[in-house]
């Protein structure tokens, strides 16, 4: 028989006087427990998020135009050719690769004008993001020619312009010297809540933006690749490059065609969200530091009542070593507890919020909302294996204390 584990299983966590001090250190473990794990969604929900407005804007990769190495020139078109297709498929299969025009112009109303991006993709395309984005009228269908001049503006646009679904308005290109107009009508608002994305990024049809800019049927400004796990971009982005690189030595290719992750495109976004993983950690440290020090005092307590209990102990022969696994069995209790508590009002609360969406975020500061939640079960696993890590730890030195008192110096204790 584990005879601490007996004797710390029959003592109560506290008398009159110390029942305070038990409950004030397992509200300290649940609160902490409770912080972390709202870090820790939150911080997880917001990078996705945030992750995936970038991919749903811009692609997770995209191949551009040949590159001349001798002159260190670009062509400002990529043609979607079968043989370029089968490396890209080789390279990265089970993945969606569209071909895509952006080309830089200007709405124009009778009183105004705004400078937009014009985003133009296949129309076999998944447009679920785009779509989801909608708020107003209906997503046009680019593969049918009484499509081909409708547009989607954003809601800020719109506003900027005075302009509603239905409206006809001018666009204006320049291409290469050469003013081109368009006459479109807007088939659709949509809000992303996503700052310089909403105020510059307009949709139109690839075929009416390929004739604006002469190219023909199969080319675009560049083709892009959807449908990675994001922790997968950066690798399958070396890979793809490789690849290329690899097609033109072993003459599948003719030509040299650079690639570009999200990563590299949206560099300051990501800058920005790596910075939330030093808040994490922060937050981390400082919430171990409350419930070590709110467990530490409480275990102080109960050792300071039980003085005449370990002197006892000692005299009839317990070693040090019992003793000690006594009152560290006695604080994992406190701990067991206050998780127990932690995990059922953290979780409760993370999952109301993932589910309802009832605390709002200034969209304009944040790019969402609401307070954006992802629950990973092997990531609160493991930050519950930390927390009873951590707290085994912290324990060991009061629990060291009280294997260390005189038991000839405890009859005279009161």
């Amino acid at each position: 028989m584990n005879v601490s584990y007996w004797i710390s299983r029959r003592l109560r966590l506290g008398g009159k006087g110390s029942s305070a001090g038990v409950v004030i250190a397992v509200a300290g473990v649940a609160l902490a427990v409770m912080v972390m794990e709202f870090t820790l969604a939150i911080v997880v929900g917001f990078k996705d998020q945030i992750q995936a407005k970038l991919a749903g804007f811009d692609a997770q990769i995209s191949v551009y135009g040949a590159y001349d190495p001798y002159t260190g020139s670009r062509q400002p078109y990529v043609s979607a050719t079968p043989q370029l297709d089968k490396v890209l498929a080789d390279a990265l299969p089970d993945t969606e690769r569209r071909l895509a025009v952006r080309q830089p112009g200007i709405i124009k109303t009778d009183n105004d004008f705004e400078g937009i991006m014009f985003i133009g993709q296949a129309p076999g395309s998944n447009f679920d993001f785009e779509k989801s984005n909608i708020i107003a009228g209906i997503w046009p269908d680019y593969a049918s020619d009484s499509c081909r001049n409708s547009i989607v503006i954003s809601e800020a646009t719109a506003s900027a312009l005075g302009l509603d679904v239905g409206d006809k308005v001018y666009s204006t290109f320049i291409i290469d010297g050469n003013v081109k107009m368009r006459r479109n009508t807007v088939a659709a608002l949509y809000r992303s809540n996503f700052g310089e994305y909403d105020r510059t990024v307009a949709y139109a049809s690839l075929a009416g933006l390929q004739s604006v800019c002469g190219t023909d049927s199969i080319s675009g400004s560049r083709i892009d690749i959807r449908g990675l796990a994001p922790e997968k971009i950066s690798k399958a982005g070396a890979a793809l490059q490789q690849a290329l690189v690899d097609a033109v030595g072993t003459g599948e290719l003719d030509e040299y065609y650079p690639v570009e992750t999200i990563a590299e495109s949206g560099a300051i976004y990501f800058s920005w969200l790596s910075l939330l993983d030093t808040n994490v950690a922060v937050i981390f440290v400082l919430m171990l530091c409350v419930a070590g020090f709110t467990l530490v005092s409480s275990l102080f307590i109960l050792i300071l009542e039980r003085v005449s209990m370990i002197g006892v102990l000692r005299s009839l022969g317990t070693t040090k070593g019992i003793v000690r696994r006594i009152f560290i069995d006695l604080g994992l209790r406190i701990v067991g507890l206050g998780m127990v508590i932690g995990n059922i009002l953290g979780i409760g609360l993370l999952l109301v919020q993932k589910h309802t969406g009832a605390i709002p975020l200034d969209p304009e500061m944040y790019y969402l909302a609401s307070v954006p939640v992802e629950i990973r079960p092997w990531a609160m696993v493991a930050l519950n294996i930390g927390v009873a890590a951590a707290a085994w730890l912290i324990l060991i030195l009061p629990a060291r204390l009280a294997s260390g008192i005189d038991p000839a110096k405890t009859a005279s204790y009161e």
